[in-house]
Parts: structure tokens; C-alpha cells; sequence
């Protein structure tokens, strides 16, 4: 009785397999209440760039022009268990969850480069998750915040001018750099700035 039981354990012990994965994401830099307090109405904006440093995002407005600064933590958490021996999946179970911290200051300009007025969201919250069972091959991920983790728009800004000239003459219309307002990472890309974008 006891070598079966052994056997057993054995078997599942070659057969099972499991994996936890945690990726922990910190973009741009934090927005302290201290600073966003500094904030006056009038304020050059040479002082404003002094205090949060180049924005990483901006955009021409009708009295002038807008920038706003993001700082987002996304935590991604992933369990999974595969039934199946030498690689090939009989079975398996997927479980995945995140979550979203972030602030979010929108600074208002006028021609004068002085402040014009400022707006600070802060959230955090649930991003998603789920939760899956596929026999035969594992396709599915479970948590999915690709649109959350992507470079800093400043990154690329450099990059645009030596885009296809088609891409390069939609540069108005960008999310992060346009004349067109800014939009805020993570909307979809149907009902944003992107929707403005021609490809």
C-alpha cells in the first residue's frame, strides 16, 4: 500500500508542474503632493519644468498649450499548474491578476508661458485578471497590461521625425506630442487621441 502510494506521488510529481510569476512595472516618477502644492496660478513655466522636470506629454491648445506628467505602478500576478510529462501539456490551469497605481497632472499654459491652471487625478485600483483551464496547449494569458507597461512617450519622440513621411505628417494628431490635447495611458484606441491618427 505504501509503494503504491509512493508511486503516486511520484507520477504527479513528474506529471504536474507549476510556475508563479510576479513582473512589477515603476514609470515615470512619482508626483509628490508637496510639489503639485508649489503650483500657483501665473507661474513661468520654467519653474514648473524645474520642480517635475520635461513633461511626457504635450500638446498645442487654443489659448496656448497643455503638459502633463504620469507616474504609474502596475503589479502583474500570475499562478499556473501544467499536467503533462516531457514538455507536452495535457492540462493546464492559469490564474492572473493586477493591479494599478498611478497619478496623473494635467498643467494648462496660456501664450504667455504662464499657468493656467492645473488638474491632478490620482487611482488605484483593479487592472484584471482571470482565470483559465486548455487542454492540450496553454494560449491564453490571463492578465494582459501591455498598453500599461509600454515606454515613456518621450522615449520616442526624437524617433517620429524620421518616420515614413505618411506616419509623420499625422505628428498633430499624436496622443503625447500632438496639437490636438493629450491623452491619458490606457484608453482605448478606438474613443482616444489615437482615433485621430491615420495609418
Amino acid at each position: 500500500m505504501k509503494t503504491i502510494k509512493t508511486a503516486a506521488v511520484l507520477l504527479a510529481a513528474l506529471l504536474l508542474s507549476g510556475c508563479y510569476t510576479q513582473w512589477r512595472y515603476d514609470l515615470g516618477d512619482h508626483l509628490t503632493r508637496p510639489n503639485i502644492d508649489q503650483l500657483e496660478k501665473g507661474m513661468p513655466l520654467s519653474e514648473v519644468m524645474d520642480i517635475f522636470g520635461p513633461p511626457q506629454r504635450m500638446s498645442a491648445s487654443v489659448s496656448g498649450y497643455i503638459m502633463a506628467w504620469e507616474h504609474w505602478q502596475v503589479d502583474e500576478d500570475s499562478l499556473g499548474f501544467r499536467l503533462g510529462a516531457l514538455g507536452a501539456d495535457l492540462l493546464s490551469l492559469d490564474w492572473g491578476k493586477s493591479r494599478i497605481r498611478g497619478e496623473f497632472l494635467l498643467v494648462t499654459f496660456d501664450r504667455d508661458h504662464r499657468l493656467s491652471g492645473t488638474t491632478v487625478s490620482e487611482w488605484d485600483s483593479d487592472a484584471g485578471g482571470g482565470q483559465g483551464i486548455q487542454p492540450i496547449a496553454s494560449v491564453l494569458s490571463t492578465v494582459d497590461v501591455d498598453d500599461l507597461v509600454a515606454r515613456l512617450p518621450q522615449h520616442d519622440w526624437g524617433a517620429t521625425y524620421l518616420m515614413e513621411l505618411p506616419q509623420a505628417l499625422n505628428t498633430p494628431s499624436s496622443p503625447t506630442s500632438g496639437q490636438a490635447g493629450v491623452e491619458q495611458r490606457g484608453t482605448p484606441p478606438t474613443i482616444g487621441q489615437k482615433s485621430l491618427e491615420q495609418r
